[in-house]
């Protein structure tokens, strides 16, 4: 969840600054509170997957906690919905 707190921040900090066609390099919101990863994609592409509840981007095969399932995908990312 950290993560995703400093990826609206940084969504909001770059928000009107980027093109609509540039990639914004925001956090991975995987299950390893010291993962160092990024997932490199769209506002858009970010905006629609954190506008799901419970829904994060992830780096493909990065770890996930318990229950949480892989729901799609976002170029060569994962969507972990994580359990309520």
């Amino acid at each position: 969840m950290r993560f995703r707190k400093a990826n609206e921040g940084l969504h909001d900090l770059v928000e009107d600054r980027v093109r609509d066609s540039q990639p914004v390099p925001f956090l991975c919101e995987c299950a390893d509170d010291d993962c160092a990863g990024t997932v490199q994609v769209l506002l858009s592409e970010w905006e629609a997957v954190a506008a799901k509840p419970n829904h994060y981007l992830i780096e493909a095969g990065h770890q996930r906690s318990e229950g949480e399932e892989v729901v799609g995908s976002v170029g060569q990312y994962e969507v972990a919905r994580k359990p309520d």
